[in-house]
C-alpha cells in the first residue's frame, strides 16, 4: 500500500506542506493526532469530515444482484438505494461494458485508448481522482509501477477492487425503471496485483495522499461533480511532481446539485479556461502536450444512454 497520510492534521503554507503519515493496526488506520481511520472491507476509509451516508457503507457491499433488485424495487425513485443502485449499474457498464455476460457495449473506448498511449511512456506512480469502477487505474497500471485509486463511493471502490484483483463481479443492471437483470463482470487481462495498487475512499478535493510524489496524475470527467472545480486544479498540481502530466477530461455539464453557481470556470467556453490554467495559474506554468475532443456514453437502462462530448487534455509540469 502506498503511504497515506492524515488529511485531519495536513497543514500548509505557501512554502511547504507538512503531513502525518498513519499507521496501520489491524482494521484502522491511526495518525499521532488521535485520529482514527477504519479499513472496510479491505479498503481504508479516510475522511478529513465524513460523508453524510457514511452509515450506509457497509449495507452497500456484497450484496447479490437479485438481492439488491428486491430493495430497490418498493422505491420511490429517488431514494437512496435505488439512486445508488442505478449509480452501481452505470458505472460498472461504462467502465465494463465490453467484459461483461451479458455484453452491455462498451462507453470508454477512447479515454481507455488515450490512457493506453501513455503505457510506453512508463512511471512510477500515477493516481487517478474519482477512479469509480476501476477500469482507468487498469490502464494506467499498465504505464506505472504502482497505481493509487481515490473514490468517494466505497460500494463502487470495492467493487474496482475485486475486478481488480482478478476477481469476477457480479451486479445489478438497470433494464427499466427500478427493474434491473443479473450481470457479471471480469477484468480478465486488465487485472492488477495487489502490490501494485492501492485503493482509498476519500474526498478527491482532500486526498490522504502524499504532495508531489506523483508522476501522472489523472482526474476524468470529475470536474463537473465537485462543488469548485479550480480546487480540484489546486490538488492536481499539489500532487503533481515536477516534471510529472496532469490528464482531465470533462463534459462540462454543470449541473446545481454538484457545482456552486459562482464556481463554474469558463462561462461558455470552458475549455479556454482550463488552458489558461495549466499554462499561468497553478503553481508553476505547465505545457499542454496532448488534446482532443472525446465521445463517452453512460447507459442509464436498456432503452436510454446519455452521450457526452467530452474536453481531454494532457499537460506537462514545469
Amino acid at each position: 500500500m502506498q503511504i497515506l497520510v492524515c488529511p485531519a492534521c495536513r497543514t500548509a503554507t505557501p512554502e511547504r506542506v507538512d503531513v502525518r503519515t498513519l499507521e496501520r493496526t489491524g482494521d484502522v488506520l491511526a495518525c499521532a493526532c488521535g485520529r482514527r481511520y477504519p479499513i472496510i472491507g479491505g479498503v481504508p476509509v479516510v475522511f478529513a469530515n465524513a460523508p453524510d451516508d457514511a452509515g450506509l457503507i457497509a449495507l452497500r457491499d456484497d450484496l447479490s444482484p437479485e438481492a439488491a433488485a428486491l430493495l430497490a424495487e418498493p422505491g420511490p425513485d429517488d431514494a437512496p438505494y435505488p439512486r445508488w443502485l442505478e449509480h452501481i449499474s452505470i458505472y460498472m457498464d461504462a467502465h465494463w461494458g465490453d467484459r461483461t455476460e451479458p455484453a452491455a457495449g462498451y462507453a470508454s473506448e477512447a479515454l481507455v485508448a488515450k490512457l493506453a498511449e501513455r503505457a510506453s511512456h512508463r512511471v512510477a506512480l500515477a493516481v487517478e481522482l474519482g477512479c469509480s469502477a476501476g477500469r482507468m487505474l487498469a490502464e494506467l497500471a499498465r504505464g506505472a509501477d504502482h497505481v493509487v485509486g481515490v473514490e468517494l463511493h466505497h460500494g463502487v471502490l470495492r467493487r474496482a477492487q475485486r475486478l481488480l484483483a482478478g476477481e469476477p463481479v457480479a451486479y445489478a443492471r438497470r433494464m427499466v425503471g427500478r427493474h434491473y437483470a443479473p450481470a457479471l463482470a471480469r477484468a480478465g487481462d486488465r487485472s492488477v496485483p495487489a502490490e501494485r495498487a492501492t485503493l482509498v475512499c476519500g474526498d478527491a478535493l482532500d486526498p490522504p495522499l502524499v504532495p508531489r510524489t506523483y508522476q501522472r496524475v489523472v482526474a476524468l470527467n470529475l470536474l463537473d461533480v465537485v462543488r469548485r472545480p479550480i480546487d480540484l486544479f489546486a490538488v492536481l498540481d499539489g500532487l503533481c511532481a515536477h516534471g510529472g502530466e496532469v490528464i482531465v477530461s470533462s463534459p462540462y455539464a454543470w449541473q446545481s446539485s454538484h457545482v456552486d453557481e459562482d464556481a463554474r470556470l469558463g462561462g461558455p467556453d470552458p475549455a479556454a479556461a482550463i488552458r489558461a490554467l495549466f499554462t499561468g495559474g497553478l503553481s508553476v506554468p505547465y505545457t499542454i502536450e496532448d488534446e482532443a475532443e472525446l465521445p463517452w456514453t453512460l447507459r442509464r437502462d436498456a432503452r436510454g444512454a446519455a452521450t457526452y462530448r467530452i474536453h481531454y487534455l494532457r499537460a506537462r509540469k514545469g
